[in-house]
C-alpha cells in the first residue's frame, strides 16, 4: 500500500505545488512509483506546472462516467497525476454506489503506487482539513515571512480542534540559508508548543533559487529543467529523507479507509429539517436575538475555563477575525502607546531589548547602526570640543583594553617610526 503524504499550508503562494511535483519526480528518479493527487479544488496549479490539460477528474469517476484508471495521466517523466480533484467535494453527500466507487478507486491508487502525494489547497476550509487528516504524513510548508507562520498556526489550530494527533512535519521553503530556516522553524515551533501544546518536527528546507521561477515560466519542473541548481539538490536530499523515514509499515489502506468512513458518516448525518421545526440557534447570525453576545459571554464565564483553554479560545477568535476582515485585530501603535504611557522605565527597557533582539534574529542585523549614531552625535551643535576629546580618550582606553596595545592613528604611527629611526642613528 502507498505511503500517503499531504502537502499543505495556511496561505497560498508558499510553493506547495512546486514542492509536491518536484519531490515526486525526485522520488521517481529513485525508482519509486509516484502519483500526484491534485486536491486543490480552486486552482489547477499542477496542470500549469506540468503543462497538461486534463479532460477528466474524480467527478467523472464518482458519476460512473470513467474509471480511476481512465483519468490518471501517466507522464513521460515517469510520474502519474490524478488531475484537479474538484469532484471530491461530492464526498460530503454520496449514495451507496458512489461510496463503493470511491473506496475501490482510492484502494486501486494505494495498491498501484509507492507514494501518493496530495497537493491540497491553502487555508482552513473543511475540504482542506479532510485531505490533511486523511494522509499518514502531514507536511506543512512555511516560508520565513511572518504571515506564512501565522496562517500555518491557524491551520494547525483547526486540525487540533478536530482531535487529529498525527505527526506534523515542517518544511521551510525559499530560505536564504539553513540558519534562516532554523530561525523560522524554531519561532513557529515555540508558538505551537506554547499555545497549542503540540510538537512539530523539522523536515528540512529548500533554498531561494531563481531557477524555480524560470522553470515555472517554461512549464517544466525545475528538477528536470535545471537539475544541477541548488533547489534541485535540495529536492534530491528531501527525497532521500522521505524514502528512509516515511513508510507505510503496516501496509494498510489509510487513505481510502478515511474517505469511506467520512462519506458514510456524512450520509448518516444529513437529515432534512422540517420548515416548522427550525432551530433558532442554527439560524444565520443576522437573525439571532440581539442579546446573543451577552449569552456567549455568560456561557464562557460559567465554563470556568483554564488559562490555557481561554488563551486558545482568544487565539481562535482572533484568527477568525483576521481571516474574515483581512487585517490584524491588534493595533501595534496602540500597544506601544500603552506600554510607554505606563511610565515604567524598566518595562520600557525590556520592551526595547525584546524588539532589538527580535529584529536581530529575523533580519540578522542590528536595529540601530552604532557608527551612524555616533556620527550623528558628532554633528550636533551641543557636542563641544571637550566632549569630542573625552570621547577620543574613551575610545583609546577601550582599544588598549581589547588589543593590549596603545592606539595610534596612521599619521601618528608614521611619525613615531621616523622618530625611532632618527634615535637609532644617533
Amino acid at each position: 500500500m502507498a505511503t500517503v503524504i499531504a502537502f499543505t499550508s495556511g496561505k497560498g503562494g508558499v510553493g506547495k505545488t512546486n514542492i509536491s511535483t518536484n519531490l515526486g519526480l525526485s522520488l521517481v528518479a529513485r525508482n519509486a512509483k509516484v502519483c500526484l493527487f491534485d486536491a486543490d479544488t480552486g486552482l489547477a496549479n499542477i496542470n500549469i506546472l506540468m503543462g497538461i490539460s486534463p479532460e477528466y477528474t474524480i467527478e467523472h469517476v464518482l458519476n460512473g462516467q470513467k474509471s480511476i484508471a481512465e483519468i490518471i495521466i501517466d507522464l513521460p517523466s515517469g510520474i502519474s497525476v490524478v488531475p484537479a480533484a474538484s469532484g471530491i467535494k461530492l464526498c460530503t453527500n454520496l449514495d451507496d454506489k458512489q461510496i463503493a466507487i470511491l473506496t475501490s478507486s482510492l484502494e486501486m491508487l494505494e495498491k498501484k503506487f509507492d507514494y501518493l502525494l496530495i497537493d491540497t489547497a491553502a487555508g482552513i476550509d473543511n475540504n482542506v482539513l479532510d485531505f490533511v487528516a486523511s494522509a499518514q504524513y502531514r507536511v506543512v510548508v512555511i516560508t520565513t515571512e511572518p504571515t506564512s507562520l501565522t496562517d500555518a498556526f491557524s491551520l494547525l489550530k483547526m486540525l487540533m480542534m478536530r482531535g487529529k494527533k498525527k505527526a506534523i512535519f515542517i518544511l521551510v521553503n525559499r530560505a536564504e540559508s539553513y540558519q534562516a530556516s532554523q530561525i523560522a522553524f524554531k519561532r513557529f515551533q515555540r508558538a505551537v508548543k506554547k499555545y497549542l501544546n503540540i510538537d512539530v518536527r523539522y523536515l528540512g528546507y529548500l533554498p531561494t533559487d531563481e531557477s524555480v521561477n524560470k522553470a515555472v515560466t517554461q512549464q517544466v519542473p525545475v528538477v528536470i529543467s535545471y537539475p544541477n541548481s541548488s533547489v534541485s539538490c535540495g529536492f534530491a536530499s528531501l527525497a532521500d529523507i522521505i524514502k528512509r523515514h516515511f513508510k507505510n509499515e503496516k501496509n494498510l489502506p489509510f487513505f481510502s479507509h478515511y474517505w469511506t468512513v467520512n462519506a458514510q458518516k456524512n450520509k448518516t448525518e444529513i437529515k432534512p429539517t422540517p420548515v416548522d421545526k427550525v432551530d433558532n440557534d442554527k439560524l444565520p447570525a443576522k437573525q439571532l436575538k440581539s442579546n446573543t453576545l451577552a449569552d456567549v459571554y455568560t456561557l464562557i464565564d460559567q465554563q470556568q475555563l483554564s488559562e490555557q483553554q481561554l488563551k486558545e479560545l482568544i487565539l481562535t477568535l482572533e484568527s477568525i477575525y483576521e481571516k474574515k476582515h483581512k487585517q490584524s485585530l491588534r493595533d501595534l501603535n496602540s500597544l506601544v502607546e500603552l506600554i510607554l504611557a505606563e511610565g515604567d522605565e524598566e518595562r520600557v527597557k525590556q520592551f526595547y531589548t525584546a524588539i532589538a533582539h527580535g529584529f536581530k534574529r529575523q533580519f540578522n542585523n542590528n536595529i540601530n547602526n552604532p557608527v551612524k549614531n555616533i556620527q550623528n552625535l558628532l554633528t550636533q551643535d551641543h557636542f563641544s570640543k571637550n566632549d569630542f576629546n573625552r570621547l577620543m580618550d574613551r575610545f583609546s582606553d577601550i582599544y588598549q583594553q581589547r588589543f593590549n596595545e596603545q592606539y595610534f592613528a596612521e599619521g601618528n604611527k608614521l611619525l613615531t617610526q621616523i622618530q625611532q629611526l632618527l634615535s637609532d642613528k644617533d
